[in-house]
């Protein structure tokens, strides 16, 4: 029954994409070109209603909906047409803001859900939020939409690094009964992103390339805050809270590090730039694919230690004291690396054995 779910929603996201571009060229969702964006043409902003419409009908079709799941589905239907509205007209932050604390205390309310546990994060029992949970659970919802939202500029590295979120998060819901529904929205999240990254990367059979648009960017970083949620906030929880850090490490702490430096250089943290670390990375000359696939690299190694750490049970004092570190570690890396100019394509190439084994080969000349 799950393997028709998945195929339902890959083809219903499929199906949705192809239908869906003559109503963005009508309608003008488009992304065009600018000082800021650099692709060519007008892209159709589709992907992240593609994936709601496929997500959606295959839950419908094959999950017992309750009263938990059509709330995280209306609630998301909201988020995705407000990144709609503002892939269209461009939002101002304040009616975005506005709009996502309204979802957000929707979203609690509906599920019975907040930020209420955080564990044994010092060593000296688990932290109760008591009424400071709900504020709490607003800043974390939008800190996560935000936080994936701002990874989404390069074709393929939203859908991969949420891809690595929603594996890690399916690995951990598998195998408790009492979590099928929300291990099943991870899988068919991830089954309705293959069409939408093949479309995005113009893999065949697609031909016009696609955006995921502020539509999708929102959708994934809301649908993971929740998940997140019921997997440590229920009665039985199958993670701790201080794992969730590592499960979006990268998205995370790239969007902490912007938001610092902004705020100390006197700028909005919501102010669009290139100061965010796949822009740095092209700087230091690395190709898209490149870039693409070291952050979803380190993205996986991130989340690979949150399981492990989970799996074993690891202290979650230590847990915290790593996450902490690593995030020292990677500010102090990106900010060097876009300060100073490094070259790193010329440093990769460099490092790489069969790179300077072709490179010391005598060249033929001659016919024979």
């Amino acid at each position: 029954m799950l393997v028709l779910s998945l195929l339902t929603s890959l083809f219903a996201t499929w199906l949705a994409l192809t239908l869906l571009k003559p109503v963005a060229l009508r309608a003008r969702l488009l992304d065009l070109p600018n000082g800021r964006k650099q692709h060519q043409g007008a892209i159709p902003l589709i992907g992240g209603i593609s994936i709601f419409t496929g997500l959606s009908v295959a839950v419908l079709s094959a999950l017992p909906v309750d009263h938990i799941l059509s709330t995280w589905l209306l609630c998301s239907l909201g988020i995705v047409l407000l990144g709609v509205g503002d892939d269209a007209e461009d939002l101002s932050v304040r009616l975005r803001l506005t709009m996502q604390i309204l979802l957000t205390c929707a979203l609690c309310s509906g599920t019975g859900l907040h930020l209420e546990n955080l564990g044994n994060l010092l060593g000296l029992g688990e932290i109760h939020l008591g009424v400071f949970g709900y504020p709490l659970s607003v800043i974390a919802v939008i800190a996560a939409i935000n936080c994936f939202n701002m990874i989404d500029g390069i074709d393929g590295l939203l859908g991969f690094v949420s891809m690595v979120t929603f594996a890690s998060l399916a690995l951990l819901f598998g195998g408790h009964e009492n979590h099928f529904p929300v291990y099943a929205v991870a899988l068919l999240f991830i089954a309705a992103l293959v069409p939408y990254l093949a479309n995005n990367l113009l893999l065949p059979p697609f031909k016009q390339k696609v955006f995921m648009g502020d539509a999708g960017s929102m959708l994934i970083g809301f649908t993971i805050i929740w998940l997140l949620m019921e997997g440590t906030q229920r009665a039985e929880p199958v993670l701790r809270p201080v794992t969730a850090l590592w499960l979006i490490a990268i998205p995370l702490m790239d969007m902490a590090r912007v938001t610092l430096q902004r705020i100390r250089l006197g700028k909005s943290p919501f102010a669009a730039g290139r100061d965010h670390l796949h822009h740095i990375l092209q700087r230091a000359r690395l190709s898209k694919i490149q870039v693409v696939l070291l952050i979803t690299l380190l993205a996986s190694i991130m989340a690979g230690i949150g399981l492990l750490s989970e799996w074993r049970q690891s202290n979650e004092t230590v847990m915290l004291a790593g996450f902490l570190l690593s995030y020292y570690i990677f500010q102090s890396a990106v900010n060097y690396l876009d300060e100073s100019g490094k070259d790193l394509h010329s440093l990769l190439v460099r490092l790489n054995p069969f790179t300077q084994t072709v490179r010391k080969m005598p060249a033929k000349s001659g016919s024979k």
